[in-house]
């Protein structure tokens, strides 16, 4: 599989505005699996990103990825790889799962809850997105958003404004959980 000209592929596309998504066969998903493991057990960075790349603009789901995604998330990477490994897993991790009735991992929720209280707001943003897209499985964060909300100087930071947005959408859906006293 050709990986670096799949991927040019995908950011010209992106680039003059046309979707990336790309239609893999089941042995170029297959191949894709073990070139993800491989860039994950050497940390190769600039491999990742293409990989991941790749993975979040496949047009079919591919719950194979899900180890190696929650590997990924667990890992000290810059902002931009794990922001890609969140929309793959928003696609392989929620969507595949979904897709066939399972719930969520506790796991999973566990790295999403840890990557709340990233330093980057774009993390955190990026992170609230995928909580999102976790139904009502997402309540189960509920207790986090009062730690991670920016206080109203740092609204002008588009990231944290969206962080501050997401958290009210998220609250508002979700408030119907909430034990009220009696």
């Amino acid at each position: 599989m050709k990986i670096e000209e799949i991927y040019k592929k995908i950011i010209d596309n992106l680039a003059i505005g046309n979707r990336g998504l790309t239609r893999f066969s089941a042995k170029e998903m297959e191949e894709l699996e073990v070139a993800y493991t491989d860039a994950l057990t050497h940390r190769d960075v600039p491999m990742l990103e293409k990989i991941l790349c790749l993975i979040e603009h496949s047009s079919s789901l591919h719950h194979k990825f899900e180890n190696s995604l929650l590997e990924t998330l667990k890992l000290d990477l810059p902002d931009h790889v794990l922001i890609f490994a969140l929309n793959g897993a928003r696609k392989h991790i929620i969507s595949a799962r979904f897709q066939k009735g399972h719930r969520l991992d506790f796991h999973f929720l566990e790295i999403l809850k840890n990557l709340l209280h990233a330093k980057s707001p774009e993390v955190v943003e990026w992170t609230l997105r995928t909580i999102e897209e976790c139904g009502n499985q997402g309540v189960y964060f509920l207790r986090e958003f009062d730690k991670i909300k920016p206080a109203p100087w740092k609204w002008f930071n588009p990231h944290q404004r969206a962080v501050r947005e997401i958290i009210t959408l998220l609250e508002r859906r979700w408030s119907h959980f909430e034990k009220h006293p009696s």
